[in-house]
């Protein structure tokens, strides 16, 4: 007598939403096509200053030291340069920017260069640096 394999083997499966159920038993045109934002439309217009340093930025980069300052980030992204020499004195506002650097929250952006994500993570970690010393010195002054 032959034996029935008994092992039960689980069907594989993905999720999906109720209307992409739908869709299957439906026909695939009959999917809702899905909007796609189109983030030119809310970028502002390029201004030719966009393409230069500002005196601000020249200011901040004097001030880092050498093995900190973002060559190639002020190279080929001026106006992100500018707009960080901006927020540098204001820590908050600058560790955001920063981040929304780094972070692909729009979905589909190119990115940076390796060189340049390089610089703007150490401008991360020196900024760290800079705020938390300041903060204990602040502390340490306030105990004594």
């Amino acid at each position: 007598m032959k034996s029935i394999n008994t092992e039960l083997n689980p069907l594989p499966f993905e999720k999906v939403s109720v209307i992409e159920a739908k869709s299957v038993l439906d026909g695939a045109d009959m999917m809702p096509k899905t909007e796609v934002k189109r983030w030119e439309f809310f970028r502002r217009q390029e201004d030719r200053k966009d393409h230069d340093l500002c005196e601000l930025t020249y200011q901040w980069f004097a001030k880092l030291p050498a093995n900190e300052k973002p060559w190639e980030l002020a190279r080929y992204f001026p106006r992100i340069t500018n707009e960080l020499a901006r927020t540098w004195e204001r820590p908050a506002a600058c560790m955001r920017f920063l981040e929304q650097l780094l972070l692909d929250n729009r979905g589909g952006r190119q990115g940076f260069p390796v060189s340049v994500a390089r610089e703007i993570m150490t401008l991360q970690h020196y900024s760290n640096q800079v705020v938390f010393s300041s903060a204990s010195h602040a502390q340490g002054v306030a105990h004594h």
